[in-house]
């Protein structure tokens, strides 16, 4: 366990983490002690004689040298140690990153006169902290989570962090828009910490609202919640504009304001229509996400895609909506069918594979665990692809290049689903259009055979379909060219190599349809 905590001066990181290592029994490291220690000078004297810039060149190297040693530890960082995106998105993804904070009063309480403080030396204190949280206000939104410590006292502020750094949370960083994805047994309760007396759109379907939706709904209208609960038909035959007027219409009849929240309760179908309706809603309200699927949670549910389906093809009307919070119960898929659980085993795959060596190597470990639906098992692989997705779509949001690998499998994967009117699972034919993408890279000579054996090996252990060429008819290969990774009369294809290895190249649609045929 590493947490790392973060926050303007005075909001109590020295003490707090001094406190949380006696309570966890882990090693303190104040990263401003090392950095003295390293240069024989004070931090107030290196920016005295070198300059702030020099001061941070010293501090990214202490800490790439502090990540490189793997011990648990709990690190004190410097105030503004998180503005550097490069080492606030390695502290994200390699540990617990708390924000500390408290009232610009309490601050300036603390502070004092800023003696020691070199950011504050001769300068008014209350609007010299004020430039500097107003500067560093989307550095610090990027974290796990922020605890106010100025209205709690040291040791609820202690077991607060201590209990965020035992979740093993999963943080979307896209500044003041960062959002949580929480991951285990019972998270949908807390619920209620994010809408406890908000009016809420509760969105779900037949098949999961009376199990799930009708449950959560009772849950927030206890916690004060004005509840509107909308069902809709369940499958991907109805993810059409005709659902997304239904949320209108019954969100719209409840007299919702800019203020309320649509959440979506059920799978990816749910997902996307629940989120493309907050987008267009009232030109746009908040959307949360209880995903009740393995498919959902490892995929839809994060990375903010909403749309749905049209006669021509799979989410070609949509729009880019990032949610407030994903809370992910593994608690609900032991009501889900076994064959739809396996099914969205197929973008943990994808994930690993884009990951890399560690990850898919694990999944081979667990291979038994994940199809038998182990709980934990399944709770380190929903974490390992959310944290690849988290990664990806912080570099490339809205698709305009990077993210686009996130579609290895799903070019002829999309089109299976299209030419099977959607009466096939989307994480099989995800599974299928793997098996393809391998198939192709091979031929293209991007992919060696043994990894191509490998990936199918892996799909087939954890009861995927494998056999793709009973689908490669002129029906599927003609839905190609709706793919909306298409340009003129071409594709941006994802090719797999070795695990980590992916490469995005454009690909004639002729081309493609007799590589794939061959």
């Amino acid at each position: 366990m590493r947490v790392f905590l973060s926050g303007p001066m005075g909001s109590g990181k020295s003490t707090i983490a001094r406190l949380l290592g006696e309570r966890l029994g882990l090693a303190v490291i104040d990263l401003d002690e090392r950095i003295q220690a390293r240069a024989s000078r004070s931090v107030a004297e290196i920016f005295a004689d070198s300059g702030e810039a020099a001061f941070r060149h010293l501090e990214a190297d202490v800490l790439g040298e502090l990540l490189a040693d793997t011990q648990d530890a709990i690190v004190s960082l410097g105030g503004g140690t998180v503005t550097v995106p490069e080492l606030r998105h390695r502290l994200l993804f390699e540990g617990t990153l708390v924000t500390l904070d408290a009232d610009l009063d309490v601050l300036v309480r603390r502070v004092g006169s800023g003696k020691g403080r070199p950011l504050l030396a001769g300068q008014d204190i209350r609007a010299r902290l004020t430039a500097l949280l107003a500067q560093r206000a989307e550095a610090y939104a990027e974290c796990h989570a922020r605890v106010d410590t100025g209205r709690l006292s040291v040791q609820q502020a202690v077991e607060m962090v201590a209990d965020l750094a035992g979740r093993e949370l999963v943080t979307v960083p896209l500044g003041r828009r960062t959002y949580p994805v929480e991951v285990g047994s019972g998270v949908r309760h807390r619920i209620v910490e994010f809408l406890a007396g908000r009016r809420v759109v509760l969105v779900t379907d037949e098949n999961v609202g009376p199990r799930w939706g009708v449950n959560i709904a009772d849950t927030l209208r206890n916690a004060g919640s004005d509840v509107a609960l909308v069902t809709l038909p369940a499958g991907e035959a109805h993810k059409h504009v005709r659902s997304v007027e239904a949320i209108w219409d019954q969100a719209l009849s409840a007299g919702v304001d800019r203020h309320a929240f649509v959440v979506a309760v059920g799978g990816g179908v749910v997902g996307d229509l629940a989120g493309f309706a907050a987008a267009t809603l009232l030109r746009g309200v908040a959307v949360g996400h209880v995903p009740t699927s393995l498919l959902a949670m490892v995929d839809s549910s994060v990375g903010g895609k909403t749309g749905f389906d049209t006669r021509q093809g799979k989410n070609l009307v949509g729009a880019f909506h990032q949610p407030s919070f994903v809370l992910a119960d593994v608690d609900v898929l032991e009501t889900l069918p076994d064959a739809e659980r396996v099914a969205g085993l197929a973008e943990v795959v994808k994930s690993a594979w884009i990951e890399g060596e560690r990850e898919v190597s694990a999944l081979e470990r667990d291979a038994e665990a994940l199809r038998a639906g182990e709980p934990q098992a399944t709770s380190d692989a929903i974490r390992m692809a959310c944290r690849m997705k988290a990664r990806v779509v912080t570099l490339d949001e809205r698709e305009a290049g990077l993210r686009a690998i996130l579609n290895l499998g799903h070019t002829v994967g999309h089109a299976i689903e299209a030419a099977q009117d959607y009466r096939l699972r989307h994480g099989e034919c995800v599974a299928l259009g793997m098996v393809a993408a391998c198939r192709l890279s091979v031929r293209l000579a991007r992919m060696a055979a043994q990894d191509a054996d490998r990936m199918t090996a892996l799909l087939h252990r954890l009861g995927l379909p494998t056999d793709v060429t009973p689908h490669l008819t002129d029906r599927t290969l003609s839905f190609l060219s709706a793919d909306k990774k298409r340009s003129g009369d071409a594709v941006r294809y994802v090719l797999p190599g070795a695990p980590g290895d992916i490469e995005l190249r454009k690909l004639p649609l002729r081309e493609l349809a007799s590589l794939l045929r061959m």
